[in-house]
């Protein structure tokens, strides 16, 4: 099993270097990710767990992107994703005061990204979050709780209707 991980982390890393349209095909063909049509995973994005993610049809992955993806993400169809994003399906357990941190495993919860949604560069998505269709996360928001449909995030308090 830690063999097979080394090898999908080795793997990664290789193909996560290759730039341009190129790269993105190559991607496409040989990370262990659901995906469908039009999908451009950019340089340099680094995905943890690549097989428990699942992509939509026409989906753009900006550069230095990190998806950690150990609690499933699934992004939906015409999806934007700015550069350095960084998407969190798992959080480290830290309750019992008497284990270190390390040693105390995982909880995962699964991210969803609805359809028709732009998350613009720098945001922070946290585990159990889902983001409604037709919404716009500006770019430096923190999103910590759910985003219903139709919506602008401005930060991770604010948030502007719109009707997309």
């Amino acid at each position: 099993m830690r063999i097979r991980y080394e090898i999908i982390l080795w793997t990664s890393s290789f193909l996560k270097c290759i730039p341009g349209n190129i790269g993105c095909y190559v991607r496409k063909l040989f990370l262990p990710v659901k995906s469908g049509n039009n999908v451009k995973i950019w340089d340099h994005v680094h995905i943890d767990s690549p097989s428990k993610l699942t992509i939509g049809n026409n989906v753009s992955i900006n550069r230095n992107c990190i998806l950690h993806a150990g609690g499933k993400i699934v992004i939906g169809n015409d999806v934007l994703i700015g550069p350095n994003v960084t998407i969190y399906s798992q959080n480290h357990l830290f309750s019992d005061k008497l284990m270190k941190i390390r040693e105390q495993g995982y909880n995962t919860k699964k991210v969803i990204i609805g359809n028709n949604v732009w998350i613009a560069s720098n945001v922070l998505i946290l585990p159990g979050v889902t983001i409604g269709n037709n919404c716009v996360i500006a770019a430096g928001t923190i999103v910590s709780k759910s985003i219903p449909d139709n919506l602008i995030v401005r930060n991770k308090i604010e948030l502007v209707s719109t009707n997309l």
